[in-house]
């Protein structure tokens, strides 16, 4: 409280300095509010959270390589494109099945219920490249589990954007529709 109380005294404008723009806007929002006349409580409370924004860190889709979400890692699928175009979220038991796999240098493999698959990717910033060329075990594949393993095969290599934060992936089209959500294992 005593790094607080001192900007609660000092007024509604603060000196700390805000480097991200969201949190730099909710000051200001909370500034705003502060101006039209609300009590001295809702004065202080208003302002304590607007520091509180300003001095806890922001969810940025940064892993260990900087600004850049990674793909890197073990994961599994969370949600996957329908042939409609929809984004839809895996039944949990079906999900904690899956697997992806992809070390440093761009090898990946991944089971999405019924046959082991393996290929390449190149990511450059947020720009991916899947390669559609993949080895793969070669079991007859029926409902669910074949009926994943189509759609993950069709759109996985159709990715070309990665979005994400840590231990969330979304990967995007070339028209920029969401095709897979990967969440880290």
């Amino acid at each position: 409280m005593t790094v607080i109380r001192p900007l609660i005294e000092a007024g509604t404008k603060t000196s700390v300095p805000i480097r991200s723009p969201v949190v730099r806007e909710m000051a200001r929002a909370a500034d705003r509010f502060i101006c039209q006349g609300l009590s001295e409580r809702m004065k202080a409370i208003s302002l304590v959270s607007a520091v509180l924004l300003a001095l806890a860190p922001v969810a940025a889709p940064a892993a260990a390589g900087g600004d850049k979400p990674q793909i890197a890692g073990t994961w599994r699928i969370a949600a996957l494109a329908t042939s409609g175009g929809a984004l839809v979220d895996l039944d949990l038991a079906l999900a904690a099945r899956t697997e992806v796999v992809v070390d440093r240098h761009g090898l990946w493999s991944a089971s999405a219920g019924c046959n082991r698959l393996r290929g390449t990717l190149e990511q450059d910033g947020l720009d991916l490249k899947v390669s559609d060329k993949v080895m793969a075990t070669r079991m007859a594949c029926e409902g669910v589990a074949g009926d994943l393993e189509r759609r993950f095969m069709k759109f996985f290599p159709a990715a070309v954007k990665v979005d994400g934060m840590p231990q969330r992936l979304l990967l995007r089209d070339g028209a920029g529709a969401a095709v897979v959500l990967l969440v880290g294992k």
